[in-house]
C-alpha cells in the first residue's frame, strides 16, 4: 500500500526541495521535481501550479525592485538638479545682496568722511556760524537726516552763499544722504528678493544644505 504524505509535510518537503535547488549550483531538473513530488504523492497538476505562481511572483518581484530602483534614480536626479539649481539661483540673489551692502556702506563712510573736513571748517568761520556748524556735525554723526535738513537751512541762508567752501560741503551733505536713501533702498530690495527665493519651493528643500541663510541679519 502506498505510504500517506499528509498536505502540510508535503508542503515542507517541497520548500525544502526549492531550497536545495536554490543552494545547488546548476539547480534541479524539472523532470527531478516531477518525480521527486509524485514520489511523495504531489499530484503534477498541483505541481505545476505552484511552479507557474513561483515564477510569477519572482517576476512581479523583479518588477517592483526594479520600479523602485527607477524611482531612486529619478529622485536622486532631481534632488541634485535641484541642489545645482538652487545654489545657483541663492548664489546670484546672495551676491547682489552683498554688493548692495557693501555699495550702502560705501556711501556712508563716505558721508562720515566729511566730519573732519567740516570740524575744520568750524576753527575757521566766526561764532554765530560756528554754532550752526557745530550742530550740524553733531548731526552729521548721530542723526544723518537732520543734518541733510540743517545743510539745506543753511545752503538757503544768503549770508553763506559767499563761502565757496561752505556752500560745497553742505552740497556733498545733502548729496550723501540722497546717496545713501538710493542705497537703502536697493539693499532693501536685494534683501527682499533673496529672502523671497529662499522660501520658495523646492529651493527651501536644499537651501540648508547649501548653507545659506533663510533671512538676512540687517
Amino acid at each position: 500500500m502506498d505510504e500517506r504524505i499528509d498536505p502540510q509535510k508535503a508542503e515542507e518537503v517541497i520548500r525544502e526541495a526549492v531550497r536545495l535547488q536554490q543552494e545547488h549550483a546548476e539547480g534541479i531538473p524539472k523532470q527531478v521535481l516531477e518525480a521527486s513530488a509524485q514520489e511523495i504523492g504531489v499530484d503534477p497538476k498541483f505541481l505545476h501550479e505552484a511552479l507557474r505562481r513561483v515564477e510569477q511572483e519572482r517576476t512581479k518581484r523583479a518588477q517592483r525592485i526594479r520600479i523602485v530602483l527607477v524611482a531612486l534614480g529619478v529622485v536622486m536626479v532631481l534632488a541634485l538638479f535641484n541642489l545645482l539649481y538652487a545654489h545657483s539661483v541663492l548664489n546670484r540673489a546672495w551676491s547682489e545682496v552683498q554688493a548692495r551692502q557693501r555699495q550702502l556702506q560705501n556711501v556712508q563712510e563716505r558721508q562720515q568722511s566729511i566730519v573732519p573736513r567740516l570740524e575744520a571748517l568750524i576753527r575757521q568761520v566766526d561764532q554765530t556760524q560756528k554754532e550752526r556748524l557745530q550742530m550740524l556735525a553733531r548731526a552729521l554723526q548721530n542723526d544723518p537726516a537732520q543734518a541733510t535738513a540743517l545743510a539745506t537751512q543753511l545752503l538757503a541762508d544768503p549770508s553763506l552763499r559767499n563761502d565757496w567752501a561752505l556752500v560745497r560741503l553742505m552740497d556733498e551733505i545733502v548729496g550723501s544722504e540722497n546717496r545713501i536713501a538710493v542705497e537703502r533702498k536697493r539693499y532693501n530690495e536685494a534683501v527682499a528678493r533673496y529672502e523671497r527665493i529662499a522660501r520658495q519651493f523646492p529651493i527651501n528643500l536644499a537651501r540648508p544644505l547649501l548653507g545659506y541663510p533663510a533671512k538676512v541679519d540687517k
